[in-house]
């Protein structure tokens, strides 16, 4: 059987993943599109040539707003894409409505709001429903590949990683207004940057998570403001040491992860995995979104929440997150790893 679905939000990624996918889907049965205004929904589907789906939104007027979807018993969950600061709430009001989630990382603005949001839901909501973090990077065939060869070459000694691009002015993350101006801190590298402190932390696993994490930032282009640039020194529960640097107003153009370790040193650039100098790439299978959505769905058929999906795991990456912000090179220590 299906799973009635609809999707909150008519942003980038909606228009990009998660709208084609859910479409075509054949575990789930897309029935509707909530936006805040009318004329963006109609604009994404009029883009998709879709005309099957209903539109809800806050200015759609009588039984056409967000409550009004969350009351509709063919609707079982919802996929939530919205500006950062806005998902707490939408995603307390589909809980309760009884629906399934998965909202878009990270899973709060800030730690605080993070943390309230999880206490509510495993005290109010658990049982009823399941609710995960989308988090793509923790389903890409790259680092998983990474995260093996690391395991297979013994203890990480010493790590770098170095994710640098420029989010030009008028692309299309910087059309976007809520990132234009954000009411979060970090900025555009809270929101790019979490993705890569996912992918770290899958590749050091469990066994030696991160343990403090010590950085400076910066502001490299006017229209990034308040900050694009951060560089942060972290260490691992067992000790080693590694460098994260992370930018979006940067001149150059990089994604590096290098891993030294007992026996040997393991590398990604872009899609090329590099193991004690043998190289090979592995295939770009998109952005995985599907497989997250498969997950999602396997959750809510078994009635327990694929571990990739777990709150928690996006509150630890948001502490990560959030110590490089509030660190100003002192030591933050870690708790959530």
């Amino acid at each position: 059987m299906t799973i009635g679905i609809a999707i909150i939000g008519s942003g980038n990624f909606a228009r990009e993943e998660h709208l084609p996918l859910l479409h075509a889907s054949d575990t789930f049965d897309l029935k509707a599109l909530y936006s805040r205004t009318l004329k963006s929904a109609e604009t994404l589907l009029s883009e998709k040539n879709i005309t099957t789906l209903d539109i809800y939104s806050e200015d759609s007027g009588p039984g056409k707003r967000y409550e009004d979807l969350l009351a509709r018993e063919d609707v079982q969950a919802v996929v939530i894409a919205l500006p950062i600061t806005a998902q707490p709430t939408f995603i307390k009001q589909a809980l309760l409505a009884g629906k399934h989630v998965l909202s878009e990382k990270p899973v709060a603005g800030d730690l605080e709001t993070a943390r309230s949001l999880l206490s509510f839901y495993q005290t109010e909501v658990l049982e009823k429903v399941v609710w995960g973090v989308a988090e793509n990077y923790r389903f890409l065939g790259k680092f998983r590949r990474v995260a093996e060869e690391v395991r297979k070459l013994g203890a990480v000694r010493a790590f770098r990683v170095s994710v640098r691009t420029l989010i030009k002015p008028g692309s299309k993350n910087h059309q976007t207004e809520w990132r234009r101006t954000p009411a979060y801190r970090g900025g555009f590298v809270l929101d790019g940057g979490i993705h890569v402190v996912a992918g770290l932390r899958l590749i050091l696993g469990k066994e030696d998570a991160l343990a403090a994490v010590s950085a400076m930032s910066c502001l490299q282009q006017e229209h990034l403001a308040p900050v694009d640039t951060v560089d942060a020194v972290v260490k691992t529960k067992s000790g080693a040491t590694g460098t994260v640097s992370l930018s979006y107003g940067a001149a150059v153009n990089e994604t590096v992860f290098d891993f030294s370790c007992d026996r040997g040193v393991v590398s990604l650039n872009l899609d090329r995995v590099t193991a004690n100098g043998e190289s090979f790439d592995v295939p770009y299978e998109g952005r995985s979104v599907n497989h997250e959505l498969a997950a999602f769905a396997e959750s809510i058929r078994q009635g327990e929440l694929e571990e990739r999906l777990r709150p928690e795991e996006a509150m630890a990456d948001l502490e990560i997150m959030e110590g490089m912000f509030v660190s100003e090179g002192g030591s933050v220590q870690l708790d959530l790893q």
